[in-house]
């Protein structure tokens, strides 16, 4: 391990803060020593950082293929893998989306091979607002009473990209079947060392398989709500220079609104493409 860069908590044994690196010059050796500390918890921040959109995506490979962007509107010029986070208007344009995060979930869970990693990379941030809270899905899998583990280990859950557009009030043809709901399992384990995760998440979800509904949603509910206590959650405040980056695999997040009408908000995003969860 390098001993050019330092590894500290976060909190709690959620996540780590990275310390003395230079993302945008340290190179590739370094690249995959962060990332090999990143698969070992659930988020990682690494502060004070300069990244063109060259090198957050030199350093977006080193965790994997970057996924793309079905809203190529919002996409860096020439960077479709690059999403624009702003509220920000260049010659009467919005250069970006500026609704992107909001409710408790995991990237694309709607997905086969749902996003791996996310990472976030803030140039502008408002001073009050915008805040982006962490679930620990494996501190709340842990937490729970062992015979609750029994009961729900082995239940699985449909993910509906339809659900979420219609959350959303977007339509949708209904001849459309690019993305038809997938099943996954409630209870996710993490390829990096096993530990298990309770892989829950709003707004995309159909509900429990073999379930009715409403048992099956009132479920889900009940286990997002209990996975977001407060004893599970890190409060990310950000700073201009800060990159953020979580595991879809171990982690929900949400944001927090801020005034549109006084301050700017400016992020470019990145995802990291998955696999199937086991």
């Amino acid at each position: 391990m390098s001993t050019s860069f330092s590894v500290n908590p976060l909190s709690d044994g959620f996540g780590v803060e990275i310390n003395g690196v230079d993302l945008s010059s340290c190179g590739p050796e370094v690249h995959r020593e962060v990332v090999d500390v990143f698969h070992r918890h659930g988020i990682m921040v690494v502060r004070d950082q300069n990244l063109t959109p060259e090198a957050q995506m030199e350093f977006s490979r080193a965790f994997g293929t970057p996924e793309t962007n079905a809203r190529l509107e919002y996409t860096y010029p020439g960077i479709p893998e690059i999403y624009v986070i702003s509220n920000k208007v260049v010659d009467g344009r919005k250069i970006g989306d500026v609704d992107a995060g909001q409710g408790w979930h995991t990237d694309s869970s709607f997905l086969a091979e749902p996003v791996m990693c996310t990472m976030l990379y803030a140039m502008e941030v408002p001073p009050e607002g915008s805040d982006t809270l962490m679930a620990d899905l494996c501190a709340a899998w842990n937490a729970l009473p062992p015979e609750r583990r029994e009961a729900l280990d082995g239940l699985q859950v449909q993910h509906s990209w339809r659900a979420l557009m219609e959350m959303k009030g977007v339509a949708v043809d209904p001849d459309d079947d690019r993305l038809p709901d997938v099943v996954h399992p409630m209870v996710r384990t993490h390829p990096a060392d096993g530990r298990k995760a309770l892989w829950v998440s709003t707004g995309t979800t159909r509900g429990v398989v073999g379930m009715p509904n409403p048992e099956g949603l009132e479920l889900l509910n009940e286990l997002v709500e209990f996975a977001t206590q407060d004893r599970f959650i890190y409060r990310h405040k950000w700073r201009v220079g800060d990159v953020l980056i979580w595991d879809n695999r171990c982690t929900l997040h949400t944001g927090t609104r801020f005034d549109v009408t006084k301050y700017q908000r400016h992020v470019h995003r990145t995802w990291i493409k998955g696999d199937r969860p086991t």
